[in-house]
């Protein structure tokens, strides 16, 4: 089992990555370039539902950098009264990497078609962790980049049930620092200088 120390050091990598995605439906195609922000890494741990603890009441890039630090301990975050509810989404945030790299299957999300969902998202990638269903959803930022904007365990709801699937063409990750890139899918039929 993971804690929010194992999660940000995971997350930590993330950091220096991006990834390239080039879905395709009916003859269209869409890019999205998907970028990971110290900022980010809140929301998808949970910490927002943790109200409990004042010293989380700051901003989310500078609770970032106190549990990079060790200012925040693991022992304050885990005597949450709301811990638990937390605690799946803490335990496959460690997974998040292994989810970039391995997901096919990505749909576009549109949160009227779940009527008990609040979470505005633009595409939701699924995948199966320890065969659990793990959901990340994604939304464009301001920079034009996605960034993770929620992501969790499926506890008794399909997230993805009634969206759209797109088809996954072609699918790179890129280490900012070197610009290395590393190819992690391509289609056989795709031809990125025809479509992009």
């Amino acid at each position: 089992m993971a804690n929010i120390s194992d999660a940000q050091n995971t997350f930590s990598k993330l950091l220096d990555i991006e990834y390239e995605f080039i879905l395709g439906r009916k003859g269209k195609s869409v890019v999205l370039r998907v970028e990971f922000q110290k900022l980010h890494f809140f929301h998808l741990a949970g910490l927002q539902y943790l109200r409990d603890l004042p010293r989380l009441a700051i901003p989310a890039e500078e609770v970032y950098n106190q549990l990079e630090s060790g200012q925040l301990p693991v022992s304050y975050i885990e005597s949450s009264q709301n811990y638990d509810f937390i605690k799946g989404r803490i335990d496959y945030l460690i997974y998040l990497e292994q989810i970039f790299d391995s997901n096919d299957t990505i749909f576009k999300y549109n949160p009227v078609l779940q009527a008990f969902s609040v979470i505005e998202a633009d595409f939701l990638m699924k995948n199966e962790i320890n065969q659990i269903p793990v959901f990340v959803f994604l939304s464009k930022g301001k920079n034009e980049k996605f960034f993770c904007k929620s992501f969790f365990p499926e506890s008794k709801k399909d997230y993805s049930e009634r969206q759209t699937k797109w088809t996954v063409l072609f699918k790179k990750k890129i280490v900012k620092s070197t610009n290395a890139e590393t190819v992690l899918f391509k289609n056989k039929n795709f031809e990125i200088n025809k479509t992009v």
